[in-house]
Parts: C-alpha cells; structure tokens; sequence
C-alpha cells in the first residue's frame, strides 16, 4: 500500500537540489565581480549612477518615459546618458572633447570621439554588463560603474 510519504527520498533529493541552486552565484554576477578587481584601471576615478530614471518612482507620470536616462557622477566630470532603442546617447560635463571607451563583461571594448562640446554616440548600444570609460586632455580618467540595459 501507497501511502502520502512514500516519496522521502524524491523529496530529500528535491529539497538538497534546491539549497545547492540557491547557493550558485549568477555567472554575470561572477564575472562583474571579476572585472572590478582588473589593474588596468585602478588610477581611474569612478562615476558612481547618481541617477536611473528606470529606477527612480515617476513622479505624477501615468506612462513610463520613452527613453531611459542615465547620470553617472565623479568629482571632475559628469557622464549623461540616454538610451534608444540603436544607441547610446550622451553628454560629458564640463564640455570638452577627449576619447571614450566602451567595455563590456564580454571582452568587447569600442572607442567613440566625444566632441568638443562633450556630446558622443554610442552606435550600436552595448548588451549586456557594459562600462564607460572617459579620457580627456584634461582632468583623470573618468570610469563608470558596471551597468546593463
């Protein structure tokens, strides 16, 4: 005869199974962790996301915003961020021109002109855990937290 606890075993398995997947950690969060610790950037300065306007309550607002925004903030410059559906759209703060690197948790690393007025485009947007790194004639590099779309 059959009976409700017949299946200990299946239910212990189950259960032991379930602890082990709760203990993995994520492998993005892996290699995020991975790449904060490299070298290569230990004399940049780090813009922290002041603000995500995919984060932040919209105030008064009955739909959501059509674009994302994002602002990351450092002592010597500010890096704005929009993001549409093809690019990266943004600004440097205070204006200048200089050279901009995108790298990815992938290993792909892309470099885009900022101009003079500090405005550059990122085309096609990164996927993925992607930083920015800033460098202008002026002022320490300037590099972003790890962040994804």
């Amino acid at each position: 005869m059959t009976g409700f606890w017949d299946g200990d075993d299946q239910l212990l398995a189950d259960l032991a199974e379930a602890v082990l997947a709760a203990r993995e950690v994520p492998p993005r969060l892996v290699d995020a962790g991975k790449a904060a610790f490299a070298w290569h950037t230990v004399d940049a300065e780090l813009a922290a996301l002041a603000f995500d306007s995919d984060v932040e309550p919209a105030a008064m607002r009955a739909e959501t915003a059509t674009l994302r925004a994002m602002t990351f903030v450092a002592s010597h410059a500010t890096i704005e961020v929009e993001v549409t559906a093809d690019a990266l759209l943004g600004q440097v703060a205070p204006p200048r021109s200089g050279e901009l690197l995108v790298r990815q948790a992938d290993g792909l690393v892309r470099t885009v002109q900022v101009d003079a007025l500090g405005w550059f485009t990122i085309r096609p947007r990164p996927t993925g855990l992607f930083r920015l790194e800033l460098t202008q004639s002026s002022g320490p590099r300037v590099l972003t937290a790890w962040t994804s779309l």
